[in-house]
């Protein structure tokens, strides 16, 4: 099943905008409202939509069904499986620079799993705090770890300082 992407180049002052920042249509159409990009199932697309005040950046990856559990993006038909949703001007301008970085090292943004996407989102996002990032990728310790002796204990065990 192909999705449909409803892009509008030309926005006048109350229309929004709409661009593709990632994605490759299988076809590309005319539509009332401009032209419209469609996609094979499957496919990773980063869709970005400006008005004049708020920047909205979607990606997400298209389904082989319509499936009613998946979510609806404005301007794209049928629903899509959202793996990040970003609203800032920060944060898209990373999310723009990451998929040039895996367009120029040649990796396939379509080709890597789900999971990627929403780690992404959710330290772009700013969902956990900067320290938190790595130890939640992390797995957690399993044993807890014995703490090293201090300097007088050592003297007292016969050890030699380091």
């Amino acid at each position: 099943m192909n999705t449909a992407v409803q892009l509008r180049v030309a926005a006048g002052e109350h229309r929004p905008r709409a661009d593709l920042l990632f994605g490759t249509p299988c076809d590309l159409g005319e539509g009332t409202l401009g032209p419209v990009a469609r996609f094979r199932s499957g496919q990773v697309v980063a869709y970005l939509m400006r008005s004049r005040r708020r920047h909205r950046l979607f990606v997400f990856r298209t389904l082989d069904v319509d499936d009613p559990l998946a979510v609806t993006v404005p301007g794209v038909r049928p629903r899509v499986q959202l793996l990040m949703e970003l609203g800032t001007a920060g944060r898209i301008r990373l999310a723009r620079s990451l998929f040039a970085y895996l367009v120029r090292t040649g990796r396939d943004p379509s080709a890597l799993p789900d999971i990627f996407y929403v780690r992404v989102g959710a330290a772009l996002g700013g969902r956990l705090p900067g320290h938190k990032i790595l130890q939640s990728l992390l797995p957690s310790p399993l044993v807890a770890m014995p703490r090293p002796q201090g300097t007088s204990e050592r003297k007292r065990a016969g050890g030699v300082r380091p």
